[in-house]
């Protein structure tokens, strides 16, 4: 009797054994039969975007990549499609002004290869098209527009040429004074009004056909002309008056006169190069009044200098260079 209880224990355990062994052979296939779907899953999609890309049917490969990377963000696949699809969601970015974005996804591409000429290209351009140049200019990106154009800049000069631009579009001079005035243009917003003068020239340099530019240097030149008005006007009336100024005094006067003369020369090449242009029609009037007011400042007896200025500059171009007109005490 006893020894049919023990049996029956020990059968009874076995039983029980038998039940686990076979339960987990039944969850161990479920599991792998699960990461088979899965596996089979992710092979389809990966071969749905591998067709569609084949195919040239870029938007469809573009949903497919999508589709992979967020139902398989560590699959097989998965990093091959992060790099073949930064691109596409860039453009993406760009098309639907998502500055951001737009940003985020370079910096990961530059993160990879820093020089790619391209991204940063594309993100100088942008945030100046989309913002600098708004009306009022956004200036909320001007950190980044002002990275990506210096290292786009010195790519350019080391002879780089960015793959987005045709050959047949490409104008190096045009293209580089572009990117200095936007490294201007944040300068000046931060008050750095040397830096951004000096970028304003570079640009003039490079791409002296360009109207802004000259505007550019004149707006800097006529608050350069103010900060020193204002100290030499600090001095006493009776040391102003002086026959004979005292050093810093006169110092100070032909500081006032020498910006006086940049903002002179600047404005007329400005109304020289926009002679005749509607688009520049209203600006043209605002510049024509402040060079009608420091001309007159600096030459009142020389009516029609202004004009012979202007004229000559029409002539001969508008190189930047420096004011010719010579100090006086006015």
């Amino acid at each position: 009797m006893k020894r049919s209880a023990m049996l029956m224990a020990m059968l009874v355990s076995m039983l029980a054994l038998l039940v686990s062994v076979v339960s987990a052979r039944v969850n161990l296939l479920a599991v792998a039969g699960v990461a088979q779907d899965a596996a089979k899953e992710e092979g389809e999609v990966y071969s749905a975007f591998f067709e569609a890309n084949k195919a040239k049917d870029i938007p469809k490969a573009v949903g497919f990549a999508k589709a992979y990377l967020e139902k398989f963000p560590t699959g097989k696949y998965a990093g091959y499609l992060k790099g073949w699809l930064r691109p596409h969601l860039f453009n993406e970015a760009i098309t639907a002004k998502k500055t951001d974005d737009m940003i985020r996804i370079g910096k990961e591409a530059l993160a990879a290869e820093p020089d790619n000429l391209d991204y940063l290209y594309l993100m100088a351009l942008n945030i100046r098209t989309n913002e600098l140049s708004a009306s009022p200019p956004n200036y909320s990106h001007g950190a980044e527009a002002a990275e990506f154009s210096q290292r786009a800049i010195k790519l350019i000069e080391g002879g780089k040429v960015p793959a987005v631009v045709p050959k047949e579009n490409w104008k190096q001079g045009p293209i580089l004074g572009m990117l200095y005035q936007s490294v201007g243009l944040v300068a000046a917003k931060n008050k750095e009004t040397d830096k951004a003068l000096e970028n304003y020239k570079k640009a003039a340099t490079l791409d002296p056909s360009s109207p802004i530019y000259f505007l550019n240097m004149g707006s800097i030149y006529q608050e350069k002309y103010g900060t020193a008005a204002a100290k030499y006007q600090a001095f006493p009336q009776a040391d102003r008056d002086a026959a004979e100024l005292k050093p810093e005094v006169k110092a100070a006067l032909d500081e006032v006169n020498t910006n006086a003369d940049m903002v002179i020369e600047n404005l007329a090449r400005f109304m020289a190069l926009t002679a005749g242009q509607d688009p520049w029609k209203s600006t043209r009037d605002q510049v024509l009044a402040a060079l009608t007011t420091m001309y007159n400042y600096r030459h009142p007896n020389d009516a029609d200098g202004m004009q012979k200025l202007i004229d000559k500059f029409k002539s001969n171009g508008a190189p930047a260079g420096g004011a010719s007109a010579a100090a006086s005490k006015q």
